[in-house]
């Protein structure tokens, strides 16, 4: 440990902090917020962490349990405990949310078997946690990376533990979520009959397809190529309150890429290529709309690629390091209790202990043995990497921006090629489903992995600072993981029994793994789009590196260059040569642009493919919450201050964001436990959409009052003491 940190609750000082009460209401609110979590990710594909709502919430609880109870006193490492076990759940919500829905896309499952679900979730979460044990002193101790969430929610602990009150924001957030939610139209198809699941009392969506001439026709057939455009937005509290977390860079990042991939690709690619002849309307739109989506595959590609080359470092020391601590006893006599980790033997010993039913999962989904053996290999290596490549990322951005998607979207590819190659050499192209549904499963084990990762490396950061005992973490992290593994498939098959993918829930990641397993391996992936989207990932990466250089070449002109041929590459896949031409020049021209206006530009090229990948109704309520925390920002004079002090001004506001987040998505579980029980609330025929904007722009007032308000509070009790 660091000579130079002090922790709140000193080393020498023992508290309780794993005790029955703890762990109770650490498995409670571990389902509560990952049902919540995969309401959300299936909704608009990115979660967000749950460390400083639990931190919160179970400070609540276990004060009133304390009032209420004698002798049940509670202290800052027991709320701590909870809240780690808790953020643990939610987290993994991440890793199969994104996967195992690919299944239900694909066919191969019709709903979600608890046994299959719980085996990769539990086996997933845990070899997560594992492998980012030995990345805690790495990350924390010697590159003292800053995890933002983490340090943030250590303020949050410490401010209760003081008798600061953190509830309100938080609980004001949850009720309004839940009562837009519940007012908000939400319209299903039962048995051919449209039922009105929630009372809707207001609209919340406006969206359509244009053309040069107006509103494109909702019938009739497309004859030749048309531009479109794509324009609207959804009126979601939760993904207001995405934006206000993640804040007005991330935010404007995403939306770029929507931007580009509505206004911008969409009308290119429909402009210029030919769609199949004879097609309806209906099908044209969903053409030109899978086609944008394949192009913001090729971004993420290439960014996580780029991701991969930028944590080169540390994921090297990282893998060296656990190598090394495997089959050697440690001498743990002089390590201080706040930095005893569980023991490394132990943790290659469960580390092995997982590869059993790892590989019976893999075998059990595909019916293959020979694609499960070499999931192991895959998923071990890949595993790790990824874990630290999240964990990495975590303490860069916080746990909410961290591309996870992104790394896995790699491994899918990679596996699908090898089982493509392992196809032809073994099976004679006769095995092509199966090792779709096997690529899905290692794409599932790593995916949970790699989200487990991050999550826990901001809580270890915030026991660092508040004086816990990592090996008592850890276990907490086991126990949040098996909570949440438990009530994952239970929503799962609640949710797509009420709601469906890929209308009512976009599941773009579930739908984005099916594409790209299935392409490969099926030999019909769209490559020409993927190039473009690969070409246009380069002009991003170019920015990022104006004015350095490698052996005296200018980097951005080498990336433009790789950008360009791209683009060609892409041309001749396409047969389209001359119109991929215009394209990229076009990109490549506004890259320039740019950099001889402004200079470079340090943007998040996995934000950017996000917003190209999502529809752009779902990118424009995150960019207008990430424009609120910045209007706060300037209304509290927070432009020159660390990225610290600034997340610490805006707690009340995240807290508000953060319930309304939880609130949304509570309800949303509720609503689909209503549909299933044939309750439908429907109150109006023709709701209007002004309420729910009125409502909307409320929601995002208040998380900003809610800061300044905090702001206030702050300054009169600096007053008061001095």
């Amino acid at each position: 440990m660091a000579a130079d940190h002090v922790p709140y609750v000193p080393a020498s000082r023992i508290l309780p902090e794993i005790t029955p009460k703890g762990i109770a209401l650490a498995v409670i609110l571990a389902m509560v917020l990952t049902a919540a979590n995969v309401y959300l990710g299936l909704y608009v594909g990115m979660t967000v962490s749950a460390s400083i709502p639990a931190a919160v919430l179970s400070m609540g609880m276990l004060r009133a349990i304390a009032a209420l109870l004698p002798r049940q006193e509670t202290n800052i490492l027991e709320n701590n405990w909870v809240q780690t076990a808790v953020s643990a759940g939610e987290s993994l919500a991440a890793g199969v949310i994104f996967t195992l829905p690919a299944l239900v896309v694909l066919g191969t499952w019709d709903d979600f078997a608890f046994f299959p679900v719980f085996v990769t979730a539990a086996v997933g979460g845990t070899i997560g946690v594992l492998f980012s044990i030995s990345l805690r002193r790495i990350f924390i101790i010697q590159e003292r990376l800053p995890y933002p969430e983490g340090v943030a929610c250590a303020e949050v602990l410490v401010a209760g533990e003081k008798g600061g009150t953190q509830v309100m924001p938080i609980i004001a957030g949850i009720a309004f979520g839940a009562i837009y939610k519940i007012g908000a139209a939400l319209e299903i198809v039962v048995d051919g009959v449209l039922r009105k699941v929630s009372l809707g009392l207001w609209r919340n969506s406006w969206h359509d397809h244009f053309t040069l001439q107006g509103r494109l026709p909702e019938f009739g057939t497309i004859t030749q190529s048309r531009t479109t455009f794509f324009f609207g937005i959804e009126l979601s509290p939760a993904l207001l309150a995405v934006g206000y977390i993640v804040g007005p860079l991330i935010g404007s990042f995403v939306f770029l890429g929507g931007f580009l991939g509505a206004l911008v690709i969409l009308p290119l690619t429909s402009g210029l290529l030919l769609p199949p002849e004879g097609m309806s309307i209906g099908d044209f739109v969903g053409f030109i709309e899978m086609r944008r989506r394949m192009v913001g595959v090729g971004t993420m590609l290439v960014g996580g690629l780029y991701t991969l080359v930028l944590m080169r470092g540390p994921v090297i020391k990282g893998i060296r390091d656990m190598l090394e601590k495997a089959n050697v006893s440690e001498d743990r006599s002089g390590l201080s209790r706040t930095d005893l980790d569980l023991d490394p033997q132990v943790v290659s010993r469960l580390s092995l202990a997982m590869a059993l039913p790892m590989a019976l999962m893999v075998w059990w989904v595909s019916g293959l043995i020979l694609p499960a053996l070499l999931a192991l290999l895959i998923i071990f290596s890949a595993g790790y990497l990824f874990a630290a490549i999240a964990g990495y990322m975590a303490g860069l951005l916080g746990s909410s921006n961290n591309p996870i998607s992104g790394v896995t979207i790699i491994v899918v590819i990679f596996t699908a090629s090898l089982f493509t190659l392992l196809n032809w050499l073994v099976y004679d192209g006769a095995r092509t489903q199966e090792l779709v549904v096997a690529t899905i499963g290692v794409a599932a084990f790593v995916c949970c992995a790699g989200a487990i990762s991050g999550d826990n490396l901001q809580d270890l950061k915030t026991g660092n600072i508040v004086g816990a005992t990592p090996w008592r973490q850890q276990i907490a992290q086991l126990v949040g993981v098996l909570a949440g593994a438990l009530v994952i498939p239970l929503v799962l098959n609640l949710l797509i029994s009420t709601y469906e993918l890929g209308k009512d829930l976009a599941a773009p990641q579930a739908f984005l793994m099916a594409a790209l397993a299935s392409g490969i391996l099926e030999g019909t992936m769209d490559w020409a789009m993927v190039l473009l989207g690969s070409g246009i990932a380069f002009c991003l990466i170019a920015l990022r590196h104006h004015r350095e250089e490698w052996n005296g070449v200018p980097l951005h002109l080498l990336f433009l260059t790789v950008a360009y041929t791209l683009f060609l590459v892409g041309g001749l896949v396409e047969g389209a040569l001359p119109e991929f031409v215009f394209m990229g020049s076009l990109f490549v021209a506004a890259t320039l642009a740019w950099m001889f206006e402004r200079g470079g530009l340090e943007i998040s090229v996995m934000a950017v493919a996000v917003g190209m990948y999502l529809p752009i109704i779902m990118s424009i309520p995150i960019f207008l919450g990430g424009m609120i925390r910045l209007v706060v920002d300037r209304r509290l004079g927070l432009g020159d201050v660390s990225e610290a002090e600034r997340d610490k001004a805006h707690g009340p506001g995240v807290l508000f964001a953060s319930g309304l987040i939880a609130g949304e998505a509570i309800m949303g579980v509720l609503l689909a436990f209503f549909a299933v029980s044939g309750i439908y609330l429907g109150l109006l025929n023709n709701p209007l959409f002004f309420p729910g904007l009125m409502l909307f722009a409320f929601a995002g007032f208040s998380a900003g009052w809610f800061t300044l308000r905090g702001a206030e509070d702050d300054v009169m009790e600096a007053e008061l003491v001095d």
